[in-house]
């Protein structure tokens, strides 16, 4: 809604002016409550999306319990970007080899990682999942833990294993 009314007709508090400034304020307010109403709606629809996707604890066909530890991005010297997707599977400790959990890992991949890149709007080119028995830093070698990684090209909204 544009408005435009001569400059001396504002200067003059005539009815025609008041009935200008209350259409233009009902009108600015009625598109501000609009925008704000529009934003934290959006907003908590981002946030239960991302939630909803991105479970603490997410169901994998092997039925063992884990959680996430850490999202991280990486730039490698080619450009490529690289989505590492690190959990923690406590029952690894146990002696659980990695042919028990092999089928995880896709789970993983194109059921958390692609729908979580897609809301948040991340493009990668790989995406790798790791899973270990216990928290780690990442890029420190450590004797204690076990983990176990997998890589995943990521095209057209799907994962494609690529075998270390």
């Amino acid at each position: 809604m544009k408005f435009v009314t001569p400059r001396k007709a504002l200067a003059q508090k005539t009815f025609a002016s008041r009935i200008f400034f209350a259409a233009f304020t009902k009108e600015l307010c009625k598109r501000a409550t609009q925008v704000t109403i529009s934003a934290a709606f959006g907003g908590a629809l981002l946030g239960a999306a991302t939630a909803g996707v991105l479970e603490e604890t997410p169901v994998v066909p092997s039925g063992n319990d884990l959680h996430l530890q850490e999202i991280l991005y990486e730039t490698r010297v080619d450009e490529s970007r690289v989505a590492r997707f690190r959990y923690i599977m406590p029952l690894i400790r146990q002696g659980v080899e990695f042919s028990e959990i092999e089928q995880d890992f896709f789970h993983l991949c194109i059921g958390v990682a692609v729908p979580y890149l897609a809301i948040q709007d991340e493009t990668v080119d790989q995406v790798i999942i790791s899973m270990a028995d216990r928290e780690t830093t990442f890029g420190e070698a450590t004797q204690l833990a076990t983990q176990f990684f997998e890589a995943f090209s990521v095209q057209d909204g799907t994962c494609i294993w690529e075998g270390f």
